[in-house]
């Protein structure tokens, strides 16, 4: 009798440290894709931040170009991925610039770092 309650408690306890090493591991594997999607939502939202900033910084080259329409022609230059206004930094990291200007409409076609391109229509 006692060698049959010996061999049940070894057994029990057996089946416990099986279910313990099972519990371990399916938490191991939810651990580590809790940390990897982590780090990829953290990742889309610093991406989107940068993408957001480089957005609010074409529009306010756009208003500041609407506000210089008068002298524009003249005053906005396109050299080595920058952009000038006068002589002065407009913006940066500009890999495409176009200036088109008929007798009536100028038309700036504008690339930011590859990211983000915008076609602008002024009447002038």
């Amino acid at each position: 009798m006692e060698k049959s309650n010996l061999s049940n408690t070894n057994y029990k306890k057996a089946f416990s440290l099986l279910e313990l090493i099972i519990v371990l591991f399916i938490s191991s594997i939810i651990i580590t894709y809790t940390f990897i999607f982590t780090k990829e939502l953290y990742q889309t939202q610093s991406d989107n931040q940068q993408i957001a900033i480089l957005k609010i910084d074409l529009n306010s080259t756009k208003i500041i170009i609407e506000k210089n329409l008068s002298t524009i022609s003249s005053s906005l230059k396109y050299k080595d991925s920058t952009l000038f206004l006068k002589n002065s930094i407009l913006l940066k990291n500009v890999t495409a610039f176009t200036k088109k200007k008929s007798t009536n409409d100028l038309e700036i076609n504008i690339t930011v770092e590859d990211k983000i391109s915008q076609t602008w229509k002024f009447k002038l």
